[in-house]
């Protein structure tokens, strides 16, 4: 480690003092406003250079200013969340200053949006090489989505589910895969471990997050091999104004509260070379018994959040970005909450402190040559329980205190990324390292403890090619070497993605990309469900070698006003073929240890399509959907259930959101999300067989219906307020045949993750 990041210094040296002797003087000036066709001053629309990270945001009154720009020729965008972007050519000469004023027309929320997770350069949505989803602020903040996880449910091909009824363990799947198959990223570091994955996506509150993307199979070069399904990233909120905005969002089902109160401050500087955001929030959950069996199906829940973004230009072409965040979560499920956990017939409990945060240096030497050094890291500390109190002997008290465990991740990642432009040429060559260290005494028995350190190099060179003057034709080519600690030998991974517009708003996309899994510890690995007081553990066979994917997509897409109203249609097909791919395997029962066991099997596919529909009829309303319809299978039949089936994912599942704004003051959100029935194993308590009886249980379907109304109120002058009513889950859609009482399988969940809920949100801005 101190070796590599000696490395990492002295090639930052040697890059700055490149850039000490090529960063040109010879500079101009950008201004302008940007207003919307009716007039209205855009507040925060992006304004920036092509294939450069040059660019700024519009202040409060609409205008914007790019200074020391170099002279040259770019292509100047100007964007807007839910507005058709600018397109302009601009001729930057020296001391001179250019005026550019645009008026933009109405279109879909994510339209304008500016990505970046498929290449290191920043791309309109609707124009990225590799097709990225977008989950904008607003979108958000409509599904009044309190946290990471919350905010992934209305996305074509990505489901987030429920894995336990006690501690309520989430996972996010794209295309059906299992959660250990994703990739998330925070602002593009792979800072979220297989500890941190656990209950991680509960962890990230709303107040942090500005944007998130996605990219689906294995993306770009930039990424590990683990992308195999996809990427996740979560882009936090960086300072642009002086303001602040405290928010309150409450929610009850059948009388069990669910509170978050959340705030946050952006301080800039007059000459915008310095600035802070500041976010802070607060949640406590009532637990919640579905069937009044006395044990849980949403446990209680206690997070805290505080952290701060900041950044800071100290020259021309310099930006240091620097943020930290501390989150302190308490989580409990299963029965008798009065008491302390190990009195408690069943007791999922965990206790999270993580801290986390980076430090990154970008320079922009010229317009043809820029680097980054980039350090990353997330310290995770966790308390635990998993298990039981099987009676009051004091023998039997004394074995419920062995099911207390301790966990320990620290992981650091550090990289350098150098791009240069050369004519039609956009190469991007970097390093990265990652170190990844796992002490987990969660299990009784110390057989299955883990003390494990992973350790990844990866490099890589990425090729964004424009084939043709006008950008109709790019091509985004790359390929990476991993060295992973688990494997002997480096993996390649090629990947390359083409983009072709056919005629102005129809576009073309497809790709071809690899990626592996290392043989290593997995999220669910480290979720213990405890089953009639037995804790259920998976471990990896001695035998277990890396597990390698193949991913194709091929995709048309139209998106383009027809008659001044936003259209849009796309339609993707997907296949993936997993080599080796891993499956769980039950091997036996040791005393209050249920050993499950992960293999390799011969393989695995998935294929699929995907399709997205929307229209803005008036600019007050927009309908959008996406339904995915696939088939998942393992080349071998998995024993225990009899079936070559993907577990837990629905063959079907999609979504309808509409928002219609009333006037200025009123609008409505409403949304309708099917999930399609699934397999489900079942394991079931027989007292006289000494192993659980497996059981394979096809679901129902469901269909979601949440409805809100949001009103601005002038309360106090300049302080701008605003109060959403709403019911999510109105129809009560939830799983009927929920196991019942003490002997009762915690993971035997599925369908919708919360009953009918009615909520309220505050939200009070200056």
């Amino acid at each position: 480690m101190k070796q590599y990041l000696i490395i990492l210094l002295l090639s930052a040296s040697l890059l700055v003092n490149a850039g000490e002797n090529r960063t040109s003087s010879v500079r101009g000036t950008i201004k302008g406003e940007v207003t919307s066709i009716d007039g209205e001053k855009l507040i925060g629309a992006n304004v920036f250079l092509k294939n450069t990270n040059i660019g700024t945001i519009t202040n409060k009154q609409g205008q914007f200013e790019i200074p020391n720009v170099p002279v040259g020729k770019y292509g100047l965008i100007i964007s807007m969340m839910g507005y058709k972007s600018h397109t302009s050519e601009v001729m930057i000469e020296k001391d001179k200053e250019l005026q550019i004023n645009a008026e933009l027309n109405t279109a879909f929320y994510e339209t304008g949006s500016v990505v970046i997770t498929g290449t290191t350069t920043p791309y309109l949505y609707e124009e990225s090489p590799v097709k990225t989803e977008v989950i904008p602020r607003k979108l958000i903040e409509q599904t009044r989505s309190t946290n990471l996880a919350e905010a992934l449910c209305l996305q074509t091909g990505v489901m987030v589910e429920n894995d336990c009824n006690n501690c309520n363990f989430t996972q996010v799947r794209i295309l059906g895969f299992e959660g250990k198959y994703s990739q998330i990223l925070i602002d593009g570091d792979p800072v979220v471990s297989s500890l941190g994955g656990v209950y991680g996506l509960e962890h990230y509150p709303q107040e942090m997050i500005e944007q998130i993307e996605i990219v689906k199979g294995g993306g770009s070069a930039l990424y590990g091999g683990g992308a195999v399904a996809g990427t996740i990233n979560m882009k936090t909120r960086r300072p642009w104004f002086n303001r602040s905005k405290v928010n309150f969002s409450g929610s009850s089902i059948d009388g069990s509260y669910d509170q978050e109160v959340g705030a946050l401050a952006e301080i800039v500087s007059e000459d915008n070379k310095s600035g802070f955001f500041i976010f802070g929030s607060t949640r406590n959950r009532d637990s919640y018994d579905r069937n009044g069996d006395g044990y849980s199906e949403l446990g209680v829940l206690k997070n805290e959040t505080i952290g701060v973004n900041g950044f800071l230009k100290p020259w021309e072409g310099t930006d240091i970005q620097i943020s930290f965040h501390r989150i302190f979560e308490e989580r409990r499920g299963g029965g008798d909450f009065d008491k302390p956990v190990h009195e408690a017939g069943i007791a999922e409990w965990t206790q999270h402190f993580k801290w986390g945060g980076k430090l990154k240096w970008n320079h922009q030497i010229s317009s043809l040559l820029e680097y980054k050094v980039n350090f990353a890291f997330s310290l995770l500390e966790r308390d635990s329980y998993y298990g039981g109190l099987s009676g009051n002997t004091e023998e039997e008290r004394l074995e419920a205190l062995n099911y207390y465990g301790f966990s320990d991740n620290p992981l650091y990642t550090a990289d350098v990324q150098l791009k240069y432009i050369l004519g039609s040429h956009a190469l991007t060559f970097g390093t990265q390292y990652d170190y990844d260290k796992l002490t987990d005494e969660s299990v009784s028995s110390e057989a299955y403890h883990i003390a494990e350190t992973f350790k990844n190099t990866g490099i890589y060179i990425q090729d964004e090619l424009s084939i043709d003057s006008d950008d109709h034709t790019k091509v985004v080519a790359g390929v990476r070497l991993d060295k992973h600690s688990a494997l002997s030998d480096w993996i390649v991974s090629p990947r390359i993605n083409l983009k072709h517009e056919i005629i102005e708003g129809l576009t073309v996309r497809t790709g071809y990309t690899t990626g592996f899994k290392a043989p290593q510890i997995f999220d669910e690995d480290l979720h213990i469900c405890g089953l009639e007081g037995t804790q259920r553990v998976i471990r990896n066979s001695d035998e277990l070698k890396e597990e390698r994917s193949s991913s194709f997509n091929l995709g048309f897409e139209f998106q383009n006003n027809l008659r001044d109203i936003p259209i849009l249609i796309g339609v993707t097909g997907f296949y993936t073929k997993l080599s080796d791919a891993y499956a769980d395997e039950f091997i036996s029962t040791d005393g209050t240890i249920e050993y499950w066991e992960r293999i390799n099997s011969s393989g695995a596919e998935v294929k699929g399509i995907e399709i997205d529909l929307g229209v803005k009829p008036v600019r007050q309303i927009e309908i959008r959907g996406g339904l995915t319809v696939k088939d998942n299978h393992f080349e071998d039949t998995l024993e225990d259930f009899d079936t070559d089936n993907f577990l837990r994912t629905p063959d079907v599942f999609g979504y309808i959101r509409t928002s219609y704004d009333i006037s200025n003051t009123v609008s409505t959100f409403i949304s309708l999300k099917y999930t399609g029935s699934m397999y489900v194993p079942h394991e079931i308590s027989v007292d006289y067989q000494e192993n659980p009886l497996l059981e394979l249980t096809k679901s129902d379907d469901f269909l979601e219906i949440d409805v809100s109304l949001t009103k601005k109120l002038n309360l106090f002058g300049d302080v701008n307020t605003s109060m959403t009513l709403g019911i999510k889950n109105l129809t009560d859609a939830y799983q009927k045949d929920l196991d019942y009482g003490i002997n009762r399988d915690p993971a035997y969940v599925y369908g919708t993750s919360l009953p009918r809920t009615l909520f309220l949100g505050v939200d009070i801005s200056l």
